[in-house]
């Protein structure tokens, strides 16, 4: 059996030594959000406990799809390295960004989330990429991690994600090559939208339609997986491929509480999903099943 640890959505906010013409962009925006809203919510000693957690599985392999920072400044970048550095080696994470990752131009245009995380990024399958080095591939003996980047820099109160021609090629040459190999798929933004969730279509995949019908072909993803939206939810292409998104990996509160899921594949197929959720009495990220109820207690 192959075991996947799968966390994102950390939001890690840094401010040290950033002076204010650094908020003469969208970061306006994102600053009076932080202020009324996202710091009472996202912790990052819950991430530190998270990390933890997941390095405690043992897992064969672990993966995040991005949103690891808040504001795209540099000294999150600075702080997440630190940390993810300090549990993982390049060999035993690979991550996409998200669109807080490339929350402004110029974070986007400098490429700082490559900069700071490239060594989480590999190239083990040669493939033409577009220009900033996507999709990358992780190939091992039993399975082939394909990630894309979703990210853009978009408009203020917009968060939406897209797709370029480019990396889908070289998604369906890098599966191609993957021959008996479990095929993953990580991305950040949702393949399916969610009318009934407050500001859907300021946040969805552009062309989700078209994308989806390229992931459900013969030889594509026999799992994909993805964070943005905070909450845990299965869904499937129309082939049946599990479509998983992962909760934020740093959330406070009772509601939607930080976790991070673990996938058990065996004879090339997802067999089980273990949700490990956040304890907020105890600190702990308590083993679930996925309707979250704790294993122990399911056995």
């Amino acid at each position: 059996m192959i075991r996947i640890a799968h966390f994102s959505d950390t939001h890690v906010l840094s401010l040290k030594g950033v002076g204010l013409r650094k908020f003469a962009s969208k970061r306006w925006t994102g600053g009076v959000n932080l202020a009324l809203n996202r710091s009472k919510h996202y912790r990052v000693e819950i991430f530190e406990r998270l990390l933890d957690a997941v390095v405690a599985q043992g897992c064969d392999h672990n993966v995040c799809t991005g949103d690891l920072v808040n504001l795209a400044l540099e000294p999150e970048f600075v702080r997440v390295r630190e940390m993810l550095d300090s549990v993982f080696t390049a060999e035993s994470l690979t991550l996409v960004p998200g669109n807080h990752d490339y929350y402004c131009k110029d974070a986007a245009h400098s490429s700082m989330f490559e900069s700071f995380f490239g060594h989480y990024q590999p190239h083990d399958v040669a493939l033409a990429t577009d220009p900033f080095g996507y999709p990358i591939v992780r190939q091992r003996d039993d399975y082939c991690i394909v990630g894309l980047s979703t990210a853009i820099p978009t408009p203020v109160f917009m968060a939406t994600g897209s797709l370029s021609a480019e990396q889908l090629d070289a998604m369906d040459a890098a599966f191609a090559q993957a021959g008996d190999r479990f095929r993953l798929l990580l991305l950040h933004h949702p393949l399916f939208p969610e009318p009934n969730r407050r500001l859907d279509q300021m946040r969805r995949l552009k062309d989700a339609p078209a994308i989806v019908r390229r992931f459900n072909a013969d030889g594509g993803p026999q799992l994909v997986v993805h964070g943005h939206n905070h909450e845990f939810k299965r869904m499937a292409l129309p082939n049946g491929t599990p479509v998983i998104q992962v909760g934020s990996a740093s959330r406070s509160g009772t509601r939607h509480r930080a976790e991070f899921n673990v996938y058990c594949i065996e004879d090339g197929a997802l067999v089980a999903i273990e949700r490990h959720i956040h304890d907020p009495s105890t600190g702990e990220f308590l083993p679930c099943d996925e309707d979250a109820n704790p294993l122990s207690a399911a056995a």
